[in-house]
């Protein structure tokens, strides 16, 4: 019979083992806590990297469809619009505004603004971004809002509109020398973009304001 026996190095080392597990559980605890850090901080950065991400998307094709309608003007292929607004500018309802996901991209075709480009869905708890068109006088904005009631109470959405708004040029309300209109004090939360300014700030369209 053959008597092995281990020497006290050998085996498995159950307690960093076990202090591994507690640690794990505890940190598991924590990120599944409704009102733990981690869920406050993870909507913060969430709210922040959409919000910027999806702006820009937005402003940039839009200003796309104008760029091509100003192009195909210079070189006479296209008549100047006469109606109001005017430009190469999406049109919209100038009532309740248009939503994003609806653009067309018109006079260049009238196809939709996006063609191929998949349209980011807005972020979780948020309305899906909406846009108006009132010409040189009203102004062209964007604009989305918390869905949720008193959102300027929910600290991770204040923070997170905030971080979103320090990355443009931005304002707590419209004037001709800012690109986002944002107040943290707002009721609304709303969260706006304007894509080309009004002549003045008193014409600014009512949409276009917190």
């Amino acid at each position: 019979m053959n008597d092995q026996r281990f020497s006290s190095s050998q085996g498995i080392a159950i307690g960093p083992i076990l202090f591994i597990i507690a640690i794990l559980a505890v940190l598991a605890a924590a990120m599944s806590s409704g009102g733990g850090g981690f869920q406050i901080s993870g909507t913060i950065d969430r709210i922040n990297a959409d919000i910027t991400t999806q702006a820009n998307l937005i402003r940039t094709t839009v200003s796309q469809c104008n760029l091509q309608y100003m192009m195909a003007l210079s070189s006479g292929s296209v008549d100047i619009v006469g109606t109001d607004p005017p430009g190469g500018f999406p049109a919209s309802n100038t009532g309740t505004g248009t939503p994003v996901s609806d653009l067309i991209c018109d006079p260049m075709g009238s196809s939709s603004l996006w063609g191929a480009i998949l349209m980011p869905p807005p972020t979780k708890g948020f309305s899906p971004w909406t846009y108006i068109n009132t010409g040189e006088t009203g102004g062209r904005c964007i604009w989305t809002a918390p869905t949720k009631a008193n959102p300027v109470n929910d600290a991770a959405i204040v923070a997170g509109l905030t971080r979103a708004a320090a990355k443009f040029n931005s304002s707590t309300a419209v004037d001709t020398a800012h690109e986002v209109v944002y107040d943290p004090a707002s009721a609304s939360q709303k969260f706006i973009v304007w894509i080309t300014l009004p002549e003045t700030a008193g014409d600014a369209d009512s949409h276009c304001e917190p």
